[in-house]
């Protein structure tokens, strides 16, 4: 993670530099937010296992239709208010 981390700040450094002070902004509100990490967006509506961790991405990918499926998810679910964790698909 922290070579892809690193990767992204040489070669996207204001959109990188923009996420982190994204969070750094929501954690001095008092509003719920729940701030979702991915690794690489696949295009499709097939469904995958899926995972989270608040501390280490372990998957390569995530599909977009499990992306859209875990946001409304969060609609209701308090898990990660306040958190921000990473989601992946587990092949």
């Amino acid at each position: 993670m922290k070579q892809a981390t690193d990767w992204m700040y040489q070669n996207y450094p204001k959109t990188t530099k923009d996420k982190q002070t994204e969070y750094e902004l929501l954690t001095t509100t008092d509003l719920d937010w729940t701030l979702v990490r991915l690794p690489l967006i696949i295009q499709t509506d097939e469904h995958f296992n899926v995972e989270t961790n608040l501390e280490d991405c372990k998957g390569e990918n995530i599909s977009v239709a499990d992306l859209a499926e875990f946001l409304i998810s969060q609609i209701e679910d308090t898990t990660y208010i306040r958190e921000s964790p990473f989601l992946y698909n587990v092949l």
